[in-house]
């Protein structure tokens, strides 16, 4: 049985690049994750029912969240954001913790929220199983050694997650952690949108970026903002967006004000039920096979077979035997 932790990642858009990774090294950035590509990873990963984002929050409101830290500056980023009364989450590589204990301290101690980014950064769907779980369970040691009681978010790498992946979890303690937690903003740079990542990469300037970045949130009116903490110029492009956002009247909430986060959490906490076979975000809980539902990220329908979401033309797809769930 698949239990509650939601599954899989999926592009905002096919043709949506995944955000890349660097620690203080500047490491090449990541190869995107994109629909079609090839890469060895099953459909489950790329379907929009498993997504958890913030399209549903009210117009001109974002939720901030950085990636890969903690680095040289997240003790910084971390009372800044307090004194503009944000709370952002971080998901964190449990690599980069040693030495930077006071940083986690000024992250939950200003308010903001640890999240789980896994050990080393590596593509869960290509580890072991003991790989797997020991990626998730050393960060989540750090984490519960300062924020003991959740809540319990997980963001994975590459975006690669899938119905194994999380049956894997979901036989352990682990299964506590509620996602994948997407975003809305960050993940591609374009001519009227930024990645930071990719923005550093390719030597732009602090305030091209925070240009792009802007002009993305103005776009899409709302959602989960992703950034990467890790990296110096993003701490300066934060100080730099955030009173032009405000004096535009942007409101800043934590990820957990997402709705499909939202119901997700209230879905974990209620605990499995019989018969659950995949999760789904829409409905913030999980259903039976052949169960399908129209997605609220993208209208798309998705059945449940074998415990994966796979697409369905719609309602009246012969393979949707089961329970149909259309949007309002």
């Amino acid at each position: 049985m698949v239990s509650r932790l939601l599954i899989g990642l999926v592009l905002v858009s096919s043709a949506v690049a995944f955000a890349g990774c660097t620690v203080e090294t500047e490491a090449p950035p990541e190869e995107p994750f994109i629909e079609g590509s090839g890469d060895g990873n099953g459909a489950d990963e790329i379907v929009s029912e498993h997504q958890l984002t913030g399209s549903e929050l009210p117009d001109h409101t974002l939720a901030l969240s950085f990636d890969d830290g903690p680095g040289p500056r997240t003790k910084e980023l971390a009372e800044y954001l307090a004194t503009q009364n944000i709370k952002a989450t971080f998901f964190i590589n449990g690599r980069n913790v040693p030495g930077r204990q006071s940083a986690l301290d000024a992250v939950v101690g200003r308010g903001h929220l640890l999240a789980n980014h896994t050990q080393n950064h590596l593509q869960l769907t290509k580890l072991t199983s003991t790989k797997l779980m020991s990626e998730i369970t050393l960060t989540d040691d750090a984490i519960a050694a300062i924020e003991p009681n959740g809540p319990w978010l997980i963001r994975p790498p590459f975006g690669a997650w899938s119905g194994a992946t999380a049956r894997i979890v979901n036989g352990t303690p682990i299964r506590k952690y509620v996602g994948s937690v997407f975003w809305d903003v960050g993940g591609v740079l374009t001519a009227t949108a930024a990645a930071d990542w990719d923005c550093w990469g390719k030597k732009l300037s602090v305030e091209k970026c925070g240009s792009l970045y802007m002009s993305e949130m103005r776009t899409k009116k709302r959602g989960i903002v992703l950034m990467h903490d890790v990296h110096s110029q993003t701490i300066d492009m934060v100080k730099l967006i955030v009173p032009t956002l405000k004096a535009e009247g942007w409101k800043f909430v934590s990820v957990l004000d997402a709705p499909s986060i939202k119901r997700a959490l209230a879905s974990n906490a209620a605990g499995p039920t019989a018969n659950d076979a995949c999760s789904s975000a829409t409905l913030g809980r999980s259903v039976p096979e052949t169960t399908c539902v129209q997605a609220r990220s993208d209208t798309k329908w998705h059945r449940c077979q074998d415990a994966e979401w796979l697409a369905a033309s719609g309602p009246d797809d012969p393979t949707c035997t089961g329970q149909k769930f259309p949007l309002p």
